[in-house]
């Protein structure tokens, strides 16, 4: 039976896939869902260039309310990357939880997160949610300290994280014994699993759960049939440091090499970033190589013409964006960083001179950590392109697509805030609400798209004639709110009063139209509610248009 990818995928009972088949990408990643009433569990929620689509496909399980747990098997972005965004948008609940352990919860808290963390190696390594109980099985190492795996007890679906992950260009969404499956297992295993011991430890550990059913953070979905045969294909698996270069016999050159690459592997485990690492390397090539000047890594921007430049020295690592042909001279060696064949970046080796050993020592050095490198690059660039794409996802999320302004869904967060704030630290705040004068004339007369014209451009009059630091946002229809921190009653009068006489002394849209606004002003008073404010501002306004419109109340 063909599978359709565009929908939920229900792979045992009341699991289901809700992951996204990445066009063109050898590299995917997989989110799941166990439906379970109030207390449903959502796995590796995914990166913000799955999410719209994961999204979408955890609506057709379960309301975003019923989801309790969130389990997070590791702490990089292509499982954490979309939460801060999901967070936002997920109705709250005080007993929400992200499961995790405490190694990964060290480096996940610097996401600042309101969700609370559940850690299982405080909880016996068990999980029960209603009638659905969750074993975890520890597995360090694979492919960091704090791994962990996830046992679903009344079906047997072991969630594996990275273990059983493969990097294939044609996507199998379940394992089978095809060569080219194995290969991509073969592939990302070598790549990221440090031992042949780690990895046969973890594996150990889980055949002792005897699962039915694998369902891998990247890969393929492994049927009962058919894991004993995979897990007997990893275990005779070399992965970790690659083998050293065969055609070179000077041991001293291939022990300067390895002593560096187990640094630089180590560098590379614990996940800093890549300026790190490239900092790093520049240290310890230049502790064998003293005339190293520095290291030089140019890259394409993703999906733009300008170039990414690393410079690594003795001062550390400089980055900049350059938009023209990069040209360099006087470099003793050039490099190229490569991933699965597609060129990445280039590196250049800037030093007063280089002897015979010296530049053999760099061929067998960038021969095992090229690849590497390059995948380290990739991820830099892949997070910058995240951040963009994270960035314009946010400002559709809080922002009015008419206006620009900020809408209600922010409003509402940003006054209660503020409102709280000064529960605790008294501070004049006030706000107003602005009404434009006989709109309906306007859309009546002119038309809709007019309309349209004269509420954007009143908005930004309203919004370039306050302080960047006052929040303004559309209430609706021809209404807008002003949030005025710091700011009491008086000078809020001021601000607004100024506002309506720069609409009142200009012409909008193309029909050179006459718009006055009627304004009420109010100022925060100890024990109203959020409610009780906006209403006090309001009753201003319709006090306004009561004694003649074109006014300020206060």
């Amino acid at each position: 039976m063909k599978l359709d990818f565009s929908k939920p995928i229900e792979i045992a009972e009341d699991i289901f896939w809700v992951g996204y088949v990445v066009p063109n990408d050898p590299f995917q990643c997989h989110a799941y869902v166990i439906r379970n009433k109030d207390e449903s569990i959502l796995i590796d929620p995914g990166s913000m260039i799955v999410f719209p689509v994961v999204l979408e496909k955890i609506y057709k399980v379960v309301n975003l309310r019923d989801i309790k747990y969130i389990i997070m098997h590791h702490q990089d972005p292509d499982i954490t990357g979309c939460y801060s965004t999901l967070e936002s948008i997920m109705p709250h609940r005080d007993d929400r939880r992200v499961v995790t352990h405490w190694r990964t919860q060290a480096l996940l808290k610097h996401y600042a997160w309101k969700t609370p963390f559940y850690l299982i190696d405080k909880h016996d390594w068990k999980l029960k949610a209603g009638d659905r109980e969750l074993e975890f099985i520890f597995t360090p190492y694979a492919h960091f300290p704090g791994a962990f795996c996830t046992l679903d007890k009344k079906t047997k679906t072991l969630f594996s994280s990275d273990i059983f992950g493969a990097i294939s260009d044609k996507f199998k969404f379940y394992a089978d014994k095809s060569k080219e499956y194995l290969e991509g297992v073969f592939l990302f295993h070598k790549h990221y699993m440090p031992s042949r011991a780690i990895l046969n430890y973890a594996l150990r550990e889980i055949e002792k759960a005897k699962p039915k059913l694998i369902a891998p953070q990247h890969g393929s979905i492994i049927k009962e049939e058919l894991i004993d045969y995979v897990i007997s294909k990893l275990k005779d698996l070399d992965c970790g440091l690659f083998l050293l270069e065969e055609n070179e016999s000077d041991v001293f050159i291939l022990d300067k090499a390895d002593n560096i690459l187990k640094r630089f592997f180590e560098d590379a485990l614990v996940n800093i970033t890549f300026e790190k690492i490239l900092e790093n390397l520049f240290k310890y090539i230049q502790s064998e190589i003293p005339s190293l000047e520095k290291l030089v890594v140019v890259a394409k921007f993703p999906e733009a013409k300008e170039k990414l430049i690393f410079e690594a020295g003795k001062d550390g690592v400089t980055k900049k964006i350059c938009d023209k042909e990069v040209l360099f001279e006087n470099y003793k060696k050039l490099f190229s960083l490569e991933k699965d064949g597609n060129k990445i970046g280039e590196i250049y080796i800037f030093a007063d001179k280089l002897d015979e050993k010296q530049e053999k020592f760099l061929n067998v050095l960038f021969k095992k950590i090229s690849s590497p490198m390059a995948i380290s690059l990739k991820k830099n660039l892949d997070y910058l392109l995240l951040e963009k794409t994270k960035n314009e996802l946010y400002e559709k999320a809080v922002k009015d697509n008419l206006t620009g302004l900020y809408n209600r869904n922010y409003l509402w967060g940003y006054l209660k805030n503020k409102i709280e704030e000064h529960k605790h630290n008294p501070y004049p705040l006030s706000l107003a609400i602005i009404d434009i004068d006989h709109f309906k004339k306007i859309n009546d007369t002119y038309g809709h798209l007019v309309g349209d014209e004269a509420l954007k451009e009143v908005a930004q009059v309203i919004k370039e004639s306050l302080p960047p630091s006052f929040v303004v946002a559309r209430y609706g229809g021809e209404e807008f709110i002003v949030v005025m921190p710091f700011t009491d009653l008086d000078k809020a009068y001021e601000y607004i009063e100024n506002v309506r006489k720069k609409i009142e002394s200009r012409k909008f849209t193309s029909k050179n139209i006459n718009i006055t606004i009627s304004a009420g002003v109010a100022e925060y008073k100890d024990g109203w509610s959020m409610k009780d404010f906006i209403f006090e501002a309001d009753k201003k306004v319709y006090e306004a248009k009561r004694s003649g419109r074109n006014r300020v109340i206060k």
